[in-house]
């Protein structure tokens, strides 16, 4: 009787231990799954916003081709023509005045011709692919410097490599948004960039010495101009810190990874 009372008590004990492993094992593959799920959903969701972020963006870049061709077309050869007018007014006037007058319009229009030049190309995104991401930048330096008084520098460092023309155009535009958002809220007299090419990794600094802000206060028209670095940003997979304090100027950092780094 002791060992049918054994043999129950081993049964019993066998069976509610191999119910208990089987329970943990199946909350287990239901929580992966679960997880799974949840990883799945989050992919989705991420994968829709980034084609949100895509449309928009694509619409710009055509609007920003339009204007290029808009300006390069019909206003840059309006005052080509213009500016032939005040040649040949220079060149058949015999009053001194007027020669000189003409003369200095023709100047002012060629400046004007050169800007609106460098404008429609750094607007256009197929001049940014066929110049590389370092020539794109010094041409729309070379107009801020021009346009702006601002003194500009860029400089390079390690050995460059591409990171595709979609990335580099990312990366363009941000730079471009942060100068302009520097010009336009800061007045600085000075802003420097740097392309610091590792094997692993580009990071991009732009640093201006101009009035700064509070970070936590920023206006509404800088604060869609951060959010749209951070849009390109995301879309781009890399860090962007924001660095500034009142009157003492902003430093924005950009790190990219290479997807084919040197070995």
């Amino acid at each position: 009787m002791e060992n049918i009372d054994l043999i129950i008590f081993l049964g019993g004990t066998a069976i509610l231990i191999l119910f208990a492993f089987t329970l943990v094992i199946f909350l287990i593959v239901h929580k992966k799954k679960r997880y799974q799920h949840s990883l799945e959903k989050q992919q989705m969701e991420s994968n829709y916003q980034n084609q949100l972020l895509l449309s928009r963006l694509e619409v710009q870049e055509q609007s920003f081709k339009h204007f290029s061709e808009e300006i390069h077309d019909n206003i840059g050869q309006l005052l080509s023509i213009v500016k032939m007018q005040l040649y040949n007014i220079r060149s058949s006037s015999k009053e001194a005045e007027i020669v000189n007058k003409a003369a200095e319009s023709n100047e002012l229009l060629g400046k004007a011709i050169t800007d609106l030049r460098n404008i429609s190309h750094t607007l256009n995104s197929t001049f940014v692919s066929k110049a590389g991401l370092a020539e794109a930048i010094e041409k729309d330096l070379t107009y801020i410097r021009s346009a702006k008084d601002v003194s500009c520098t860029l400089q390079v460092t390690g050995d460059e490599y591409s990171l595709g023309n979609e990335r580099e155009l990312l990366i363009f535009r941000i730079i471009q948004e942060a100068t302009a958002n520097a010009i336009k809220h800061a007045a600085p007299a000075a802003i420097n960039i740097l392309l610091d090419y590792k094997p692993a990794e580009l990071s991009v600094t732009i640093a201006d010495n101009g009035s700064g802000f509070d970070t936590a206060q920023q206006s509404a028209d800088s604060g869609i101009g951060l959010n749209n670095m951070y849009v390109r940003t995301e879309l781009l997979k890399g860090r962007l810190q924001v660095d500034s304090e009142k009157d003492k100027g902003t430093t924005i950092r950009l790190d990219i990874s290479n997807p084919t780094p040197t070995p």
